[in-house]
């Protein structure tokens, strides 16, 4: 009799080591925002862009994950808001077409002084390279809300950015619904991935 002995071997998962510093909720210099979930190809490692998109506000610009859109490296952030700094400035908000099926709302950038869409920025570990980056959390919704998460939504052919408000915990079953969450990364201008 024949004892067949297979080797097992343990994976070691190695994770970046976060450091304990707390990081400024400001950045003056330029960034884009690249977007990370890995379990969904046609969102994750693409670009958070930019979009005149209808409405009567000629000041607004929506955000659609790339290649829709228009680029960015434009953005800072200005007490945890995203801001262009054009002629007039554009500030992130979260504040319009709430859907009740997953409790989400859209976020855009408009120079109108809505409910700002705050954020923290963390450290985090890519998954893809391991590599330590800094994110942004969401913090709260103006002073509304406390945290809450960033995700994406099909919008026509694209993605568009959607806000989910903390415990939230309803999922819309329509494909044309799904609400997917996403992590928002600090890219240098001039370093794109």
């Amino acid at each position: 009799m024949y004892t067949l002995i297979i080797p097992t071997f343990a994976l070691a998962i190695v994770a970046c080591t976060i450091p304990t510093t707390k990081l400024s909720n400001n950045i003056a210099e330029p960034f884009s925002v690249l977007l990370q979930n890995a379990s969904y190809p046609a969102i994750h490692n693409h670009y958070m862009n930019i979009w005149d998109w209808g409405g009567s506000e000629p000041h607004d610009q929506h955000l659609f994950v790339s290649p829709a859109g228009n680029s960015t490296s434009e953005l800072t952030l200005i007490d945890g808001v995203i801001s262009l700094m054009w002629n007039p400035i554009r500030r992130a908000v979260i504040n319009l077409e709430y859907n009740e099926k997953d409790n989400t709302t859209k976020m855009f950038m408009t120079d109108r002084n809505d409910n700002f869409g705050i954020f923290d920025v963390v450290y985090g570990c890519n998954p893809d390279t391991d590599e330590l980056q800094r994110e942004l959390h969401v913090k709260s919704r103006g002073t509304v809300e406390l945290g809450g998460e960033m995700g994406v939504k099909p919008f026509a052919e694209y993605h568009d950015f959607r806000w989910r408000a903390p415990g939230t915990t309803i999922v819309s079953l329509d494909p044309q619904e799904i609400w997917t969450k996403v992590t928002m990364v600090v890219v240098p201008a001039g370093k794109l991935v």
